[in-house]
């Protein structure tokens, strides 16, 4: 069914007057419309947007802003008015606005989620990012109240790598949040530019990810949109810091999904997530493993041709082995990956205190490999090849040691047969004191050791549940 909708146009439409008639439809475009223009103005057209502002507070139209919005007049004025009532004027130069008593300078991003503006708190003097709440969750009461329940849990998050929260509003017509402006872009900005990452860079990413989820999951709160747009890094590009907590669960309360919008991004959900199943701290696991494929590849483990493509593959296919992409990556990364990006649940590293722990020991071991043996638990298969090369070693000293002796027995038969006066029989017993005897009993005996050592290392593994 979803395939066929996907090519068909007039079941798709069908489909959006069951959901909701035509009227709604145009309010919504409308008003995403004006949103946008409103949104992208320009500091040099501040006046411009003044006069709009006027005019719509007057109940006028704006059709000199967007002519696409003249034929529906009726329905558009109230649409518009939530949106132009959001910023005040203001004289000052570069400066699109006042919301809030937060002077706004210019919009910094804009998505299905919301919009991002750049803006300066004036009684602390300090830069502020705010996020204002999509029209459509917005208008929804079940997303707004999770938006401000989700923010305020994250408010009580304090650690450093994760954006903090100063201040939620949802008294006005949008709800917002007020958060520092980090200025390093995002990870996705930077993966862009540079392409795949180094395995240090990546790791040591990873593991301040994975650090900052530990925090999270320690108040209950689960992200649920771990991707690299959602992870900033600060003006020296080396910390990086979570973001957007919450937005994803409001998503899923405004149940969007039926007008062709994901709670997510499906490049890095979760299986259990891209079907609709219950999702706990373990979908953030998921994604995280996600993020380090991509980091390390340049691509997303999962594409498509649509959404509905990307998630199909997600509940049917595993993504190509991280070295179609990148050879450089070590054999082990692959395995990392496969802990963390394991379909079923059950398989999957358990916590982000596990995956932090094990991407710990996977940095130390590549910043000073001489000095920090990998993980035991990404040495299994490596483990097991040595091991398969002790028991073969071993049996070749067996077997050649019996060689040796029969080979050494049967040679001092024709010995004592052939003597002379002048030269005496050699006997076995001179050969059983050799030093080779010695050298052949030491060989197997360490052998035998060391087989038993890797043995107990196996047995620990098996036990620890690696």
């Amino acid at each position: 069914m979803t395939l066929h909708l996907d090519e068909c146009s007039s079941c798709r439409a069908s489909l959006e007057k069951l959901t909701a008639d035509g009227q709604w439809w145009q309010e919504t475009k409308e008003s995403l419309a004006l949103w946008a223009e409103l949104a992208t103005v320009s500091p040099d057209q501040t006046a411009r947007k003044s006069h709009v502002h006027n005019r719509i507070k007057d109940g006028e139209d704006a059709d000199d802003l967007n002519p696409r919005l003249t034929e529906h007049r009726g329905t558009s004025i109230a649409a518009r008015h939530w949106v132009t009532s959001l910023l005040k004027e203001s004289d000052r130069e570069g400066v699109i606005g006042l919301l809030d008593g937060i002077t706004i300078f210019e919009v910094l991003g804009q998505g299905g989620m919301g919009v991002v503006l750049r803006g300066t708190d004036e009684h602390l003097q300090r830069p502020l990012a705010i996020k204002l709440l999509s029209p459509m969750l917005a208008s929804n009461g079940a997303a707004r109240q999770r938006f401000l329940r989700e923010a305020q849990s994250a408010a009580s998050i304090v650690h450093p790598n994760i954006v903090p929260i100063y201040a939620v509003s949802i008294d006005g017509t949008i709800p917002y949040i007020v958060m520092p402006l980090i200025s390093g872009g995002s990870l996705e900005q930077r993966l862009s530019k540079e392409g795949p990452l180094s395995i240090t860079q990546v790791l040591s990413f990873g593991l301040q990810v994975a650090e900052g989820l530990v925090a999270a999951h320690q108040q209950g709160i689960v992200h649920r949109d771990i991707k690299p747009a959602n992870l900033l890094l600060d003006e020296g590009g080396f910390r990086v810091m979570l973001t957007d907590f919450g937005l994803a669960r409001a998503l899923d309360d405004a149940t969007l999904t039926a007008s062709g919008m994901v709670a997510g991004t499906p490049q890095y959900m979760s299986p259990e997530q891209a079907t609709g199943r219950n999702i706990d701290h373990r979908t953030d696991i998921y994604s995280l493993g996600a993020v380090l494929y991509a980091l390390a590849t340049g691509h997303p483990p999962i594409t498509g041709s649509s959404t509905l493509d990307v998630l199909r593959k997600l509940s049917e296919q595993s993504p190509r082995p991280v070295a179609h992409w990148n050879e450089t990556c070590p054999s082990w990364f692959q395995q990392l990956i496969d802990k963390l990006m394991a379909r079923n649940v059950d398989a999957r590293i358990a916590t982000a205190s596990e995956a932090a722990e094990l991407l710990r020991g996977c940095l130390a071991h590549v910043r000073a490999p001489q000095k920090n043996e990998l993980p035991i638990s990404l040495r299994g298969r490596k483990r097991l090849t040595r091991l398969a090369s002790l028991i073969v070693a071993l049996g070749c000293i067996v077997i050649g040691t019996v060689i040796w002796q029969v080979t050494t027995t049967n040679g001092t038969k024709p010995t004592k047969s052939v003597t002379s006066v002048n030269q005496p029989p050699l006997s076995v017993p001179v050969q059983q004191g050799s030093p080779s005897d010695e050298w052949h009993s030491e060989s197997i005996q360490q052998a035998i050791t060391t087989l038993e050592n890797e043995l107990q290392g196996i047995k620990y593994e098996v036990e620890s549940g690696f």
